[in-house]
């Protein structure tokens, strides 16, 4: 169960980018909102998967040793990534990006992919709407796909379950995860909308 939607959406994205052509030896892959359940389960699939991984997060400084701990290789604030650049392409930093923010983040990060990278797209907690152009699609051949865990088809979710599954290292599953019982579920609630909450929470209904 710790594993859940996040952790099927998380897989989802990797598998989409590594068809496209993604590779460790590809260069580093940044992972945004990387606190988060999906954000900090691509963290520590990629390293497993023997990728260098950035994690992006407003809380560097209190979440950086958990994030080294999930295989980050390093944690940078994502004010550093959170405006929409000036101009259509900067400097090229991201082999990859897993991208659980939308918003102005996905705006920044298109504009500074690799040659031929893509962004697996699977969140929107920075907002819906994102300010681009086609130019990184056009002169550096990028991609932007969306990531849906929800309408997925049946057919194949058995091999990313399994997948993702077999990747994880489950002792650190386990120190990613925080079980609660139903009458926590209101402070679990409230510390969630106050950015608060890292790594997965399991609701135990028993208790």
């Amino acid at each position: 169960m710790a594993i859940g939607t996040a952790g099927f959406t998380a897989m989802l994205a990797i598998d989409q980018l590594e068809q496209a052509g993604l590779r460790p030896s590809h260069g580093p892959v940044l992972v945004t909102g990387a606190s988060g359940g999906v954000g900090s389960t691509a963290v520590h699939l990629l390293a497993r998967l023997g990728y260098e991984v950035v994690a992006s997060t407003g809380r560097a400084a209190e979440r950086r040793d958990d994030l080294i701990r999930f295989g980050a290789s390093d944690v940078i604030e994502r004010d550093t990534i959170a405006d929409v650049p000036e101009r259509p392409l900067l400097t090229e930093r991201w082999a990859g990006v897993v991208d659980a923010v939308g918003g102005s983040t996905l705006s920044h990060v298109l504009a500074e992919l690799k040659y031929g990278a893509g962004v697996a797209a699977c969140g929107l907690a920075g907002g819906d709407k994102i300010t681009s152009t086609v130019i990184p699609f056009l002169l550096r051949g990028n991609n932007l796909f969306g990531i849906d865990s929800v309408m997925r088809p049946i057919e194949g979710r058995q091999e990313v379950w399994q997948r993702a599954a077999s990747t994880m290292d489950l002792a650190m599953l386990d120190a990613m995860t925080t079980e609660i019982g139903l009458a926590e579920l209101p402070d679990a609630a409230e510390a969630i909308l106050q950015g608060h909450v890292a790594g997965r929470w399991v609701v135990n209904v028993n208790r």
